[in-house]
């Protein structure tokens, strides 16, 4: 992992996504690129004015101010001796113009906080997040305010049991590796659910033939609310991290149903969510479960 982009609209609930940005830029050592996306609301025959360069140049040269600010402020190092670099960038939606960014500087992770600073960011926030876990070629961690432990020991995996489940884990130790943190892998289980004792020893041995490492524990629990059982072990597992895989796959329902319940782990939880896109994975179609 090389390049981590963290986005903020510099309010109190994106503090917290900014140190868990630093802390995995150090751990990972990798670069961390620090993004403001800002809209000028103009038209567009304005935009070709001159009047309208040096505005747009001033306005970026004030939120770069802000921006170093604003991390030396909540991180106590200096942007321009370490390796933070910032950038400000105009455009709207700001989820078009965060990809733009990690579409050009290669980035391997984002950073986001969970709300914005009033009712109105919150929802523009959350939009971009849930827009960004879909569209984005890289991971999404989206980190609530409340987060206040910057190590990361414990992380919790929700599987499905498939293919791709696989191959985001097996991105996930490299993670794990460096914080030498444990990884708890749980399915939970529904009565229509064919064999699922069956697929989970499947899924063990599968996994054990890809990683070698030996921090995984696997979880297979029974329950027709799938939803609020996985809630009630994250809280009584109590990790530092959430991860789930985004899907969108050949099954429209079952890929309806899988977004929803990120969305509402994105919303309902008070759990750094870390979240793969099935897309982005490179599979091996002959370790597809039958």
């Amino acid at each position: 992992m090389k390049t981590i982009l963290y986005a903020t609209d510099y309010s109190d609930n994106s503090i917290a996504a900014l140190q868990l940005a630093h802390a995995f830029s150090k751990k990972l050592k990798s670069k961390l690129l620090v993004l403001h996306v800002f809209d000028l609301s103009v038209t567009i025959a304005s935009t070709v004015s001159l009047s309208y360069a040096r505005k747009k140049a001033k306005t970026i040269k004030e939120h770069k101010e802000r921006l170093s600010s604003f991390c030396e402020g909540h991180l106590g190092v200096q942007t321009d001796n370490s390796n933070i670099s910032l950038k400000v960038v105009e455009g709207a939606p700001a989820w078009e113009s965060i990809i733009d960014s990690v579409n050009k500087f290669k980035v391997d992770l984002i950073v986001v906080g969970k709300k914005g600073e009033s009712a109105i960011k919150e929802a523009l926030l959350g939009s971009t997040t849930t827009a960004l876990i879909e569209k984005a070629d890289c991971p999404v961690l989206a980190v609530p305010e409340s987060l206040s432990q910057k190590e990361i020991n414990t992380m919790v995996y929700t599987t499905d049991l498939e293919e791709a489940d696989l191959k985001a884990i097996e991105n996930l130790v490299g993670i794990a590796k460096e914080f030498k943190a444990s990884i708890n892998v749980v399915h939970i289980s529904t009565k229509n659910e064919y064999a699922g004792e069956e697929q989970m020893e499947w899924f063990k041995e599968m996994l054990h033939q890809k990683i070698n490492f030996d921090k995984l524990q696997f979880n297979l629990l029974f329950s027709e609310d799938v939803f609020n059982a996985l809630l009630e072990y994250i809280r009584e597992v109590d990790p530092n991290m959430i991860v789930m895989l985004e899907r969108q796959g050949h099954s429209l329902i079952k890929s309806i149903w899988h977004r929803d319940i990120v969305k509402r782990m994105l919303t309902e939880s008070d759990f750094p969510l870390l979240t793969f896109h099935k897309k982005n994975l490179k599979l091996n179609k002959e370790h597809t479960v039958s």
